[in-house]
């Protein structure tokens, strides 16, 4: 198998394409399993855990990935193939899942392995990291915790109980306090944005800023985009697509978020302009259906509106009784 643009390619689509239809052993099995097992071995401790009862399941089902994505289009969202180049000489796919406003990109190096095509390693964008380092560092967290309960990894459990809990306050305390012994842990950042976030959302953007010497501009501009379209910020949300576009090509489902943000600042025209734009190159998605619902209600267009609610009985396959429960919904 020759490694060029047509065959890395025309892999990454393959696996989009069954992906879609919930085969998702096509990205499961994509994996070089043996080398990201050597990367993550780097770790004397990591390496120790595929010994210990559970430690070699754990690790598989870290790569499963595809069980993820293949769950997301079950919900009714998406998966897509969104870009290839090369960089350093390595071939580089990108794919995109959406489920429910949550946008994630997965940018995978892909090299052969005895003449078969396998996915190397890669950034995952809602990580903060690549595959292997978050891989790497849950084996050592859950180890920690089995096998030394005093190391620094309990705070960084306690941090995530709090989180879970809604106590942001408490939570940020412990991650400023053990800063140090916490933050090579991928999940020491995911948690601190989040509970950035759930302390003080206006002032949320100016935080992450802070954090940008400290981790990788993608996962950034990629709570900024969903920060700002949910806040309604239009302006705001088309400048952060246009950072990330360069990264992720430029993906239709950017223009749902762009659509959403104006439907969040009650732009309901141009709102459902772009819905429609984006309807020509996405399947009709379940959120973008009922944003286009909510134009034409913002807009106080009945027919526009009992249109789009006939489209959508006949994509989803809609009994008369859940039209009109819908109806009732957004009309009262």
């Amino acid at each position: 198998m020759e490694l060029n643009e047509q065959t890395v390619t025309a892999f990454a689509q393959g696996i989009a394409d069954k992906i879609v239809h919930e085969q998702a052993d096509a990205l499961n099995n994509a994996f070089d399993e043996e080398h990201i097992r050597q990367l993550v071995s780097e770790n004397s401790i990591v390496y120790s855990g595929f010994d210990v009862e559970g430690g070699k399941e754990y690790f598989e089902n870290c790569l499963h990935l595809g069980n993820l994505a293949v769950k997301a289009v079950s919900n009714g969202g998406d998966f897509a193939f969104v870009k290839y180049y090369v960089k350093d000489n390595q071939h580089h796919i990108v794919f995109r899942t959406y489920d429910d406003f949550n946008l994630n990109f997965m940018d995978f190096v892909v090299d052969t392995v005895q003449g078969v095509l396998k996915i190397k390693d890669g950034f995952i964008y809602n990580m903060g990291c690549l595959l292997s380092q978050n891989i790497e560092y849950s084996m050592l967290f859950n180890l920690m915790l089995q096998t030394n309960p005093n190391d620094e990894a309990q705070w960084l459990q306690t941090a995530q109980e709090h989180t879970m809990n809604g106590q942001s306050a408490k939570a940020l305390q412990i991650l400023t306090d053990h800063q140090e012994g916490l933050k090579d842990y991928p999940l020491y950042y995911q948690l601190l944005i989040a509970n950035l976030y759930q302390s003080n959302p206006k002032n949320f953007v100016a935080q992450l800023d802070k954090l940008k010497d400290e981790t990788d501009e993608r996962y950034l501009l990629l709570h900024k985009l969903l920060y700002y379209f949910n806040e309604g910020k239009v302006m705001e949300t088309e400048n952060t697509v246009n950072e990330l576009i360069p990264f992720t090509g430029d993906d239709p489902i950017y223009l749902l978020f762009y659509a959403k943000s104006c439907l969040n600042a009650k732009d309901y025209q141009r709102a459902l302009d772009c819905l429609i734009t984006a309807e020509s190159a996405l399947p009709l998605l379940w959120d973008l259906w009922y944003s286009e619902l909510q134009c034409y209600k913002g807009l106080k267009d009945k027919d526009g509106f009992d249109q789009c609610l006939q489209r959508g009985k006949e994509a989803y396959g809609m009994s008369d009784d859940e039209l009109s429960g819908i109806r009732k919904k957004l009309l009262g």
